[in-house]
């Protein structure tokens, strides 16, 4: 139970509705939220952002939202802004992350991205350590029967939305490209984000990428690596392992049609460099900044 705490507006000698009864340890100070904002030297909507992921407790009255100093404070003992986080933090950002997308809800798993930009991540990592693990998850799940074909639906659109909202910050500023990457997914083969992953991670190295998405025929992937600008790479992107014969085809299809350009080939279905050479790629990567490091 919450009891006799201290009321604290840092703004404004505005009176604030009372608040609420049950609010914590006897006689600790309970702060608005934008008093807790000053206090923190945080934006009041980063609190508000910590608040709606369960970072920092809070209750709500007369509608405005009350934090206790002490969570305030360990709040800050957690992580400050500007600080990397860790594998642990990696895995429970990625938890959660698979919780809100499984449950549609995008606003709260944009929520959990935004809070670790904000406290380090880079949008390399948001991709590589933390959607690309739950939506692993997420597909084991679902070729276990543990996560239904509705599930797992709703969970690939939400991620698809918060992609959208990621996705330009992989855009560099005022940089030359370094060439053209053409990627897609096998014939056959539905899975959009393992591509929309790379294309963006690619371009965050300076690549200009031409995306061509899931299901890429092979007269599509001949007829874009013919024309494309300083071609450096074709990726082909394999995530049902029942496409891996389409990919061959279209792998040995390239090399005739754009001989001594980098072939590629990655994606879920592919866990070793092996995999790849035996469809007939060049190389292998595991994503993105993987595939830029083969290129540089």
């Amino acid at each position: 139970m919450w009891h006799g705490l201290q009321r604290t507006n840092a703004l404004s000698g505005a009176d604030l509705p009372p608040p609420p009864a049950e609010v914590g340890a006897a006689g600790e100070e309970l702060l608005s939220l934008r008093a807790a904002a000053e206090a923190s030297r945080l934006h009041y909507m980063t609190l508000y952002r910590h608040v709606r992921t369960g970072r920092l407790a809070a209750v709500q009255s007369g509608g405005h939202w009350w934090v206790r100093r002490s969570d305030l404070a360990a709040l800050g003992r957690r992580g400050q802004p500007g600080r990397h986080p860790g594998p642990a933090r990696w895995a429970h950002l990625s938890s959660a992350l698979e919780g809100r997308l499984l449950a549609g809800d995008v606003t709260g798993a944009w929520s959990l991205v935004e809070d670790a930009l904000a406290h380090g991540a880079r949008p390399s990592d948001i991709y590589i350590e933390v959607l690309a693990p739950a939506l692993r998850h997420i597909g084991e799940g679902w070729a276990s029967g543990l996560v239904t074909v509705r599930a797992e639906h709703v969970a690939t659109e939400a991620a698809l939305r918060v992609m959208g909202r990621l996705g330009p910050n992989f855009y560099p500023r005022g940089s030359r490209a370094d060439g053209t990457v053409v990627l897609g997914a096998a014939p056959g083969d539905p899975h959009l984000v393992p591509v929309m992953m790379v294309a963006d991670l690619l371009r965050s190295c300076h690549f200009t990428v031409l995306d061509l998405g899931a299901n890429v025929p092979e007269e599509s992937f001949l007829e874009v690596a013919k024309v494309a600008p300083d071609l450096r790479a074709v990726g082909v992107s394999l995530s049902d392992a029942g496409c891996a014969a389409a990919a061959a085809r279209c792998l040995a299809s390239l090399r005739e049609t754009v001989p001594g350009v980098l072939l590629l080939a990655g994606g879920p279905a592919l866990t070793s460099r092996q995999q790849a050479l035996d469809l007939g790629a060049d190389a292998w990567a595991p994503h993105g900044l993987a595939a830029a490091q083969l290129l540089a």
